[in-house]
């Protein structure tokens, strides 16, 4: 069995990727291995918000996306120093699946841990084929958490 030296978790803020958290913070506190936690901001996203407000705003909601991302990234960094455990926290941006694989592939990551669903009905068929993405396009191991 190889050492697990680096954990990367894809955090959205949800329920499941809150367990996903615990679990690398856990498993990190088991092997030492080091815990990265990454929020991926995807585009995309804003579509319906742009055809609502005609692009008025657009700057006041990627403004607040950005803040959210940031407190979220905090979130993880506080969890971990409360149980002894430095994670590592980053934005990423681009398609979910794409920026989570890339980002494990360029930082030498040995696995993901990931939830099985991300929060709110549109979010979690998102994460969930996320998920999905993840477990068959990885060249790591892929660490489903169930809520």
């Amino acid at each position: 069995m190889t050492r697990l030296k680096k954990i990367l978790v894809a955090y959205d803020g949800s329920s499941h990727s809150k367990h996903a958290l615990n679990w690398a913070i856990d498993l990190s506190l088991m092997s030492g291995a080091e815990v990265s936690a990454v929020k991926v901001f995807e585009s995309t996203r804003l579509y319906p918000a742009m055809a609502e407000t005609r692009g008025h705003g657009l700057k006041e909601l990627l403004d607040g996306i950005h803040q959210e991302d940031q407190r979220l990234i905090g979130e993880v960094v506080a969890e971990g120093q409360k149980k002894g455990v430095t994670v590592k926290g980053e934005i990423l941006q681009g398609n979910i699946t794409e920026a989570i694989l890339a980002y494990a592939k360029k930082n030498d990551i040995d696995m993901i841990a990931v939830g099985t669903k991300g929060h709110g009905a549109l979010e979690e068929l998102l994460m969930g084929s996320v998920t999905r993405g993840l477990v068959s396009l990885a060249h790591i191991p892929v660490f489903v958490v169930k809520d």
